[in-house]
């Protein structure tokens, strides 16, 4: 176990919220697109699901590289790479274009974000160290919640043949942001390759701990089949996109304060009710989003739907850290949320542009309810062990020797 600082994970969750700052915005994005290139919401979401897909590939290439290189080294490269495929992005004039720019975006926020969940598994208390990670990503969904509505507005020309559009002001947040992150890498903290990495990764990931993995993969699917296009949702019951931004700054802010309590909350009780109860709302709130007819219904929907995953996080890690020292499935749980979530986008706007909006949320209400019960194996696992570690007396024994 390490002993990380404040100072180190705030400085992990400054670099990881700012290379993610275009997979937080996502839902502006697919909105931003469809309008920029003029295209269905089912192409439109060809192109976000492609650079999830590419997250997905970068997360679980890198997840099993985390006690062989550097960290810092990963963060420069792959925040290097983040800004500069996010300028790029601003200068594309099509939809490939763009899908050209943002698959290789994808890969090195992947390396990124593989890299700061397994130095977090491997800390001495993963569920609080999680807790301010999630709370860090409501913080910034504050902001990128408030800025994002305004990108959206950009028309600059620069010239005859080019003009700057909605999207490209998205972007051009998002290039700025990986700018941050590269600031703030030097604060990290430089895991080294250690001696024993051969023999710790023989011994991580346990079978149920990669079902969980499919589960969560699962849930996150089902939430992003609905909640990629909650924009559009807003739009459609005549809702401006400044108001949409201020409920979503309302959903993170209640994002960053659940994980944090989340994360106390797993360190002092089981897991099974807490994970049991969010995932029992989150099915609720996706069904009242999907099949909203009052903005009142939206406004009360949205802050828990889009809040309920980030409280699930902590919870979730802590249990596949307890079960697995060596951090390996823990750094992988990006690549199965993403793997999920990539095909959302695509098969999400089919449903829509098929049956509506609500016809999509019945679908991802079953995919969550469904991973959620996948997920009580390894739930019920870890506290199994949980009670096993607090009736162990060697184990205050060797807490106190450290």
């Amino acid at each position: 176990m390490t002993d990380l600082s404040r100072r180190e994970v705030a400085s992990l969750a400054i670099v990881l919220i700012c290379c993610f700052a275009a997979s937080l915005g996502m839902a502006f994005n697919i909105d931003g697109i469809t309008d920029s290139f003029n295209l269905t919401n089912a192409a439109a979401g060809k192109i976000i699901s492609l650079e999830m897909l590419s997250i997905a590939a970068g997360n679980l290439s890198f997840a099993r590289l985390t006690e062989r290189i550097n960290s810092k080294k990963i963060f420069i490269f792959g925040a290097s790479l983040i800004f500069c495929f996010n300028l790029l992005s601003v200068f594309a004039t099509n939809s490939y274009a763009l899908t050209l720019c943002r698959i290789p975006a994808g890969l090195a926020l992947g390396a990124v974000a593989a890299t700061c969940a397994g130095t977090i598994a491997k800390s001495n208390k993963p569920e609080l160290n999680f807790g301010a990670i999630n709370s860090a990503v409501g913080l910034m969904g504050v902001s990128m919640a408030f800025i994002l509505p305004r990108a959206l507005k950009t028309e600059i020309t620069l010239g005859p043949s080019f003009q700057l559009t909605g999207v490209d002001g998205l972007y051009l947040v998002y290039g700025f942001c990986a700018l941050i992150a590269l600031i703030f890498v030097v604060a990290t903290p430089g895991v080294t390759p250690s001696d024993k990495s051969t023999e710790i990764r023989k011994r991580g990931g346990s079978g149920i701990g990669w079902l969980a993995l499919f589960a969560i993969g699962l849930m996150f699917f089902g939430h992003a089949s609905i909640g990629l296009f909650i924009v559009r949702i807003g739009r459609e019951l005549n809702i401006n996109s400044e108001n949409i931004g201020y409920v979503l700054m309302i959903g993170s802010s209640l994002g960053i304060l659940l994980p944090l309590i989340s994360g106390w909350l797993g360190t002092r009780v089981k897991a099974f009710f807490p994970i049991l109860v969010m995932a029992t709302f989150l099915v609720l709130a996706t069904l009242t989003l999907s099949e909203s007819t009052a903005t009142w219904q939206y406004f009360l929907a949205v802050p828990i739907f889009a809040t309920l995953p980030t409280a699930i996080m902590p919870i979730f890690l802590g249990c596949l850290s307890r079960l697995d020292s060596s951090g390996m499935q823990a750094a992988s749980h990006v690549a199965f949320v993403l793997t999920g979530s990539s095909a959302a986008p695509f098969i999400g706007g089919i449903l829509i542009d098929l049956g509506g909006f609500a016809f999509a949320g019945r679908f991802a209400a079953v995919a969550i309810g469904l991973g959620a019960l996948l997920l009580m194996p390894m739930i019920l696992a870890a506290d199994k062990k949980r009670d096993q570690i607090m009736i162990d007396p060697s184990h205050f024994s060797l807490s106190e020797k450290r």
